[in-house]
């Protein structure tokens, strides 16, 4: 039996529950990567669109204070179920809304109970699986992520092209189907008495912990980074005159990637120093936005892909088993809080500067991404 085997096999139960749960949950994620054409198709503009996609943003940023502090209090399993829950419900009313204004507001609730629930689920990693052994529990969880999200974007795809409304019902199902898992089947974690689950506490640790503020830093702009496959890229596919079922196809594409080799590569390369890897990913994700420059054809946007989901692969089980590292046992849901608050503000910037942007230059739109990858390259670097 191969060492990769043994080593996952050594994965405790608990932890393959939570890994199987989210893979539903991801398979059924459908709304968010054609929000802005959803709303576009239904006649806003780019502009308009932002908004939405910065309520969701806004909402993910206060979700990062609620979580981290809820699966501190309550315990990562209620956390979970509250937030896919709430979620669910949450996503039908969106799929209601027609005019830009009420979108924007829903999304942001959306975004709110959504992603209450991410700070849980990386405080559960955290509780589960040893320090040793967490590189290869993020990827295997990335990987679970990554299987529904390969087959959930396909399938959403060519669902897109005749009902938008199938998108936000199987969103909401399978959100239901995850909250129910997460309820019965998952544990509390490790809880932190009452007088010492406060934010001010928290942020007493966090003010004094250079490296982790670094990390943080760097998540802001990685999340620009980031956004871009979700709002600017899609729309800039579409502007490039390819059919939909494409843009599914292409985003399926870095689920597949990762499917396939993240595991592996993870267990060959766990011994490589964490920030060069972490650098070298950031670096990646940011210059592939150079092959979007003009207009591209869609080999190009297939070879995008392909550079950005390398540099992912190298940077994103990393950085989360990094920041695990520098969190206290008692702080882990504040601290994953911390850093999910530091991705919802790169997305609130993202989502109104970026789509505000493309419509009058998508190439500056790609050249602030690039500069922002190579700067958080260079930061994690340094001590």
């Amino acid at each position: 039996m191969s060492p990769l085997i043994n080593e996952l096999r050594t994965l405790p139960r608990a932890f393959w529950i939570l890994v199987g749960a989210t893979f539903v949950n991801r398979f059924g994620l459908f709304v968010w990567p054609f929000l802005t054409l959803y709303i576009t198709r239904s006649g806003h503009s780019a502009s308009e669109a932002s908004w939405a996609v910065a309520g969701y943003s806004a909402g993910s940023f206060c979700a990062a204070f609620i979580g981290g502090w809820l699966a501190d209090r309550l315990g990562r399993n209620i956390t979970l179920a509250l937030s896919a829950f709430g979620g669910a419900i949450c996503m039908m009313a969106l799929s209601q809304a027609h005019d830009w204004r009420w979108l924007s507001v829903i999304a942001m609730v959306t975004g709110l109970m959504s992603e209450a629930g991410s700070p849980a689920s990386s405080a559960l990693v955290q509780d589960l699986v040893p320090p040793s052994q967490r590189v290869m529990g993020y990827a295997v969880l990335r990987f679970s992520i990554n299987l529904g999200w390969s087959f959930g974007s396909a399938v959403a795809g060519w669902l897109a092209e005749s009902s938008f409304f199938g998108l936000f019902v199987v969103d909401a199902v399978t959100s239901v189907v995850f909250g129910f898992i997460a309820w019965r089947y998952l544990p509390r974690g490790e809880r932190t008495a009452a007088q010492m689950t406060g934010w001010s506490v928290a942020w007493q640790s966090i003010r004094h912990n250079r490296p982790f503020l670094i990390l943080a830093v760097t998540c802001v702009f990685m999340s620009w980074v980031f956004r871009q496959t979700s709002s600017t890229f899609p729309l800039h596919f579409e502007h490039s005159g390819l059919p939909s079922h494409w843009t599914g196809t292409v985003l399926a594409l870095n689920g597949v990637m990762i499917c396939l080799m993240e595991v592996p590569l993870a267990s060959k390369t766990r011994a490589w120093p964490v920030r060069m890897m972490l650098s070298l990913g950031y670096l990646l994700m940011g210059v592939s936005y150079l092959l979007l420059m003009g207009r591209p054809g869609l080999p190009m946007f297939f070879a995008m892909m392909v550079v950005f989901t390398v540099g992912e692969m190298f940077a994103f089980s990393r950085q989360q088993a990094y920041a695990a590292s520098m969190a206290p046992d008692d702080m882990r849901g504040r601290y994953s809080g911390f850093l999910s608050l530091c991705w919802g503000l790169g997305g609130i910037v993202s989502a109104v500067g970026a789509l505000h942007l493309f419509d009058a230059s998508p190439d500056m739109v790609w050249m602030i991404t690039v500069l922002l990858g190579v700067a958080a390259a260079v930061m994690i670097l340094k001590k």
